[in-house]
């Protein structure tokens, strides 16, 4: 596993919602693989949701506004499951 950054990196590389506001599960999976949000705890993925808000959360595109709801639903999700709160 790389860094936040490295693999966040590599997701909005490749990562491009298809419809506005809407995340198929093909999206959903490539967060979650891309991300390897199953290897990461409770703590781990918090940082990483935090991470993703302050590197999405500048920019003036509405394409990162997409995908940085998308990334932190899929994170929050997981969160969920794991029993944190989210």
């Amino acid at each position: 596993m790389n860094t936040n950054f490295q693999m966040l990196k590599e997701l909005l590389e490749k990562y491009h919602p298809e419809t506005r506001g809407v995340m198929s599960l093909h999206e959903m999976d490539m967060i979650e693989e891309t991300l390897h949000l199953n290897e990461m705890g409770i703590i781990q993925l918090r940082n990483l949701r935090d991470f993703v808000v302050l590197h999405l959360g500048r920019s003036d595109k509405m394409e990162d506004w997409d995908r940085m709801s998308a990334i932190t639903t899929v994170i929050d999700i997981k969160i969920s499951e794991l029993r944190g709160e989210v």
